[in-house]
């Protein structure tokens, strides 16, 4: 027989699939034989993908503004990706508590 973790495993991954997939959106029209629309398909950045923060460098430039460099700070998916484990921990410990619950009944 498959664990509990295992199946609260399983669904955690399920519920993370539907929840990050790609999305597709946009709009199209048919009439007749032709039609028009857009598509748009928007997938996470690339995981190496750099983050920039620009910060001020303490030098005085043009009409006195302070001037500012870009300084890497970290990858663009680093908050994406917290959210997920948080998400998938958190789909998990859920998943896993129904199942408990459930095997808690089944006894009665």
């Amino acid at each position: 027989m498959i664990s509990k973790e295992q199946i609260a495993h399983d669904l955690a991954i399920v519920y993370m699939k539907n929840r990050y997939g790609i999305n597709v959106t946009g709009d199209f029209y048919i009439s007749g034989a032709s039609g028009s629309g857009t598509v748009k398909t928007e997938r996470f950045p690339d995981a190496s993908e750099p983050e920039y923060t620009k910060v001020k460098t303490g030098e005085t430039g043009l009409f006195g503004l302070e001037r500012k460099q870009k300084v890497l700070s970290g990858n663009k998916v680093d908050p994406l990706f917290a959210e997920m484990v948080q998400n998938y921990y958190d789909a998990y410990f859920h998943f896993y508590q129904l199942l408990c619950e459930r095997d808690m009944e089944a006894e009665e």
